[in-house]
């Protein structure tokens, strides 16, 4: 029984743990733990799912509660800009298709020859409308996965920077009492001699 009672408590005449080893050891605990939830947030806003309002009837009323929720956020709380990429591409698509049309309408009424020269146009400008306001949208949606990746690895250097200086403070320490220990100079005095 003596032996299952030593080895379960302090053994006697040992000298209780140092504060500071603790202190450090739940400093680096506490980063660790902040740097997995960093990590782990990251990983769940690189998996975010895009939303499909097309999928199904519910699928479409989520997503029109959110875009009307995005539109209406006039304090900009709440990102929105892949919520309403669908709506802001089918406009594009309309926009892109509606101005040909009506170029062509327009100059069918001054002349037929204007007409169908207009309408011959119509066709390239329509699809390079078209391709714009996908390219416009496409480096929307970078920039904004852009955005969410720096603040990411702004928090991370947050992090960072706190665990480095919680280490820095007893780096300088251990520096100051060497410093105040000095035993190399008795060498030197020793040797002149």
């Amino acid at each position: 029984m003596s032996d299952e009672s030593t080895a379960t408590g302090p053994a006697k005449g040992s000298e209780p743990p140092d504060p500071e080893e603790y202190e450090a050891e739940s400093r680096w605990i506490t980063w660790k733990e902040a740097a997995s939830r960093r990590f782990s947030r990251g990983a769940a806003v690189q998996e975010e799912q895009q939303p499909e309002p097309f999928e199904s009837p519910r699928a479409f009323r989520q997503w029109s509660i959110e875009a009307a929720r995005g539109l209406l956020d006039v304090q900009f709380r709440r990102p929105a800009t892949r919520t309403l990429l669908p709506l802001a591409y089918i406009l594009g698509l309309v926009f892109a298709f509606a101005v040909p049309i009506a170029l062509t309408v327009l100059m069918w009424r001054f002349s037929a020859v204007l007409g169908v020269l207009a309408a011959l146009i119509g066709v390239p400008l329509g699809l390079t409308i078209a391709a714009a306001v996908r390219l416009m949208l496409e480096f929307l949606v970078n920039a904004s996965r852009l955005a969410t990746r720096v603040e990411h690895i702004s928090d991370l250097a947050d992090d960072l920077f706190q665990a480095l200086s919680d280490v820095a403070e007893p780096v300088n320490q251990l520096s100051e009492d060497v410093r105040a220990v000095q035993f190399w100079r008795f060498r030197r005095g020793g040797s002149r001699r």
